[in-house]
C-alpha cells in the first residue's frame, strides 16, 4: 500500500506547493505522512458528511480542493465547527490533503483542464506567473554534454512548457592550475592547464535547487565543479491564472452554449454581458474570476467563463462587448475532481494500486427552491 507521503508527492508533481498564493493552506494539513493507505476520497470541501463517507469506504486520506474554513483555524475546541472536524479526523485516523490555488495555477492544473474540455487551441494563462525559476550555468569538459544534460533532466531541470532537455551550449577554453593535494580529472598538479570546455545553460523550478545540484555533482567529472545560479524575473512555463485560447473553428452562440452545458453537466447556464452571435476566442478562470474582466477583454476574448460574478461584473462586461457564462463556483471546481481522479488512477495503477472515490455526499452550498 502507498504511503500518504507518496500520494502527496504525486499530487505535487501535478500541482507544486510553491504555486499557491501566499497564506493559502495547501498540502498535507492533518494526519501522518507515513500512514499507509489503500483508499482515497476526493471532495471539494471538508464536512462531517464527507468524513463519514470516508469512513464508509475505508479511506485513510481525504483530498479536498478548498482548505477547511478558508484555511483559518483559531482553536481546537471540539464544540466548535472547525474543532469538531479536526477531532473526527484524528479520532478516525484520516489524513487530509488540500490542493487549491496551486492546482488552479499549475501548468496542467484545473484551468488548463477546463481549457482542454472546451477544446481551446494552445491555451495560455490569462495572468501569467507563479513558480520562481533559476538558471544554472555550468562549465564541463567537452564530450560530457549529454551525460550532464541527462542527469540534470532526471532531476527536473531543462523543462520549458512541454519541452524537456532544454539547454544552450557554447564552446570555449577553461583554465585552471591544480594545487598541491588535488586530484584533477584533467591536467597535472602544479601545471597551468588550458582545456576545451562547454558552457551549458538550463533552467529549473527554484524548489528543485537541492535536487538539481545533487544531480549535477553526481555526474560531473571534475573534482571542483564551477557553476552559477541566476534568479529569473520572467514568468516561465504555462503557469498562472486562467486560460485563454481560440476554438478550433468559430461556433454559433447557441452551439457554443450547448457544448458548455454538456461540459458542465447543467441543463441551463447563467449568462450575461454582451449578446453575441459567434464565438471564436474563449477565456476561462475557475472560481471567482471577476477581477480578470479587463484582462480577458484586452486579450480579445469573445466569451469569459467564470463564477462568483456580481451585477457590476455583468454590467461592465455588457459595456465592454464581452459575453459571460457563469456555471457556478461549485460546478467549475467539480470538474477538477474528475481530473484528479483520472490522474491518481493512472499514477497508482498496477501493483501499487490505490482506490480513488469521488464524494457523493458533496453538494453545492446553495440551491434553487
Amino acid at each position: 500500500m502507498p504511503l500518504v507521503s507518496e500520494v502527496a508527492s504525486v499530487l505535487e508533481e501535478l500541482a507544486p506547493l510553491a504555486l499557491a498564493e501566499a497564506g493559502d493552506r495547501v498540502g498535507l494539513i492533518a494526519g501522518r505522512a507515513d500512514q499507509e493507505i489503500s483508499t482515497v476520497l476526493l471532495a471539494l470541501d471538508l464536512t462531517e458528511e464527507v468524513i463519514a463517507e470516508a469512513e464508509e469506504v475505508k479511506a485513510g486520506l481525504i483530498i479536498t480542493h478548498h482548505p477547511p474554513f478558508g484555511g483559518i483555524l483559531t482553536d481546537l475546541r471540539l464544540d466548535s465547527p472547525p474543532g469538531r472536524l479536526w477531532g473526527k479526523l484524528v479520532k478516525k485516523e484520516i489524513s487530509l490533503y488540500t490542493l487549491h490555488t496551486n492546482y488552479e495555477r499549475a501548468p496542467r492544473g484545473l484551468n488548463h483542464y477546463l481549457a482542454c474540455l472546451l477544446h481551446l487551441v494552445k491555451p495560455q494563462p490569462v495572468e501569467a506567473g507563479g513558480e520562481k525559476h533559476l538558471k544554472l550555468v555550468v562549465f564541463l569538459p567537452k564530450g560530457y554534454e549529454d551525460v550532464i544534460m541527462e542527469g540534470l533532466a532526471r532531476a527536473g531541470a531543462g523543462w520549458i512548457g512541454n519541452y524537456s532537455h532544454c539547454t544552450f551550449q557554447t564552446e570555449g577554453t577553461g583554465t585552471f592550475l591544480p594545487r598541491e593535494g588535488t586530484n584533477p580529472f584533467l591536467g597535472e598538479t602544479g601545471k597551468l592547464e588550458r582545456v576545451p570546455e562547454v558552457r551549458l545553460e538550463t533552467i529549473f523550478p527554484a524548489r528543485l535547487e537541492q535536487e538539481v545540484l545533487r544531480a549535477l555533482l553526481a555526474v560531473h567529472p571534475y573534482e571542483e565543479v564551477a557553476y552559477d545560479l541566476y534568479p529569473l524575473a520572467q514568468a516561465t512555463g504555462n503557469t498562472g491564472w486562467g486560460r485563454i485560447g481560440n476554438l478550433p473553428s468559430e461556433l454559433a452562440w447557441d452551439d457554443f452554449l450547448a457544448r458548455s452545458k454538456e461540459i458542465f453537466a447543467l441543463p441551463a447556464l447563467r449568462c450575461g454581458g454582451a449578446v453575441i452571435d459567434k464565438v471564436k476566442r474563449v477565456a476561462v478562470v475557475a472560481g471567482g474570476g471577476g477581477r480578470f474582466l479587463p484582462q480577458v477583454k484586452e486579450m480579445g476574448a469573445d466569451v469569459f467563463i467564470t463564477s462568483d460574478l456580481s451585477h457590476h461584473h455583468f454590467f461592465a462586461a455588457q459595456q465592454a462587448g464581452l459575453a459571460i457564462v457563469d456555471p457556478g463556483h461549485h460546478v467549475m471546481d467539480s470538474r477538477g475532481l474528475v481530473q484528479i481522479k483520472e490522474y491518481l488512477d493512472a499514477m497508482f495503477a498496477g501493483d501499487h494500486r490505490l482506490q480513488v472515490f469521488t464524494s457523493r455526499k458533496q453538494i453545492a452550498p446553495y440551491r434553487l427552491d
